[in-house]
């Protein structure tokens, strides 16, 4: 299977490596270095050391459903990465001009740089989650609200087609089923099957998720990653799960991960 980066994670984290070589070099550099000579090569420096310091960043672009442990070693992987990097190479291009302190303030600006960017990514997406549950529990006090009313008048809220529209599915003992779209939670593809679940069962499809995602998509079910298609009517909350990442959870208990390339569809999706 083809695999993709996600180009548009990796520029902004990119971005963020950039800027916290930038403040790295800005900073020791007037602390330390001030009456040194600065060539044209110096000012690039950040841009290539940012670049050699995002090679361990790539699996997390490639992978989709790595777990918050992964997340974490990988993140930290990342970090000693960028403190050798960043010693050894000021070490031999600025070192007798900033001496040993100097470049023990150079591994402790990269330590705090890098604390303080994910911090900040960690605020906003917990900002981001918590504005997309108000909004899931504004939804869900409008549904409450709408089936306490007369059944006449809920029905003329709500598109016929959108509870009508069935999808064919398999049960136990392959038994043939038309399942109401608006009540699958989800779809789940594992290797070459994929299975529909509501919240009491599990239907097993004949077809492949894509064709399953043109079929649903006008109920409201939405791509979540290159397995899962999620129901966006039938989220209670989300949760942050690092890495720009999102938990869904579902009625059944289950918590379904929308991947970096597909939470913003999520976000969007929610609050427009």
């Amino acid at each position: 299977m083809k695999t993709n980066i996600n180009l548009t994670s990796f520029l902004r984290d990119f971005f963020l490596v950039e800027t916290e070589c930038t403040l790295s070099f800005a900073i020791i550099g007037t602390l330390f270095a001030r009456e040194a000579a600065i060539s044209y090569a110096h000012i690039f420096l950040p841009l290539v050391f940012g670049l050699v310091c995002m090679i361990p960043c790539i699996p997390v672009y490639l992978k989709e459903n790595m777990t918050i442990p992964q997340v974490l070693v990988q993140r930290s992987v990342e970090l000693v990465f960028l403190e050798i990097v960043f010693v050894v190479a000021s070490k031999i291009l600025v070192g007798s001009v900033i001496g040993s302190k100097g470049l023990v303030a150079v591994a402790i600006s990269v330590v705090v740089f890098d604390f303080f960017s994910y911090f900040f990514m960690y605020k906003m997406e917990k900002a981001e989650t918590e504005k997309l549950n108000k909004k899931l529990n504004e939804l869900a006090a409008k549904k409450l609200e709408s089936e306490n009313k007369d059944g006449e008048e809920h029905k003329s809220d709500v598109p016929a087609d959108k509870n009508l529209k069935n999808i064919e599915a398999f049960g136990e003992h392959d038994c043939k089923v038309q399942l109401k779209l608006d009540e699958i939670l989800y779809f789940e593809a594992d290797a070459e099957q994929v299975f529909a679940y509501t919240a009491d069962e599990i239907y097993q499809m004949k077809l492949r998720l894509y064709q399953v995602e043109s079929i649903s998509k006008t109920a409201g079910i939405i791509r979540a990653s290159k397995s899962y298609l999620v129901n966006l009517n039938k989220i209670q909350s989300v949760r942050t799960a690092l890495n720009s990442r999102l938990y869904a959870k579902m009625p059944n208990g289950e918590e379904v991960l929308f991947s970096r390339k597909y939470a913003p569809v999520l976000k969007e999706a929610m609050l427009s």
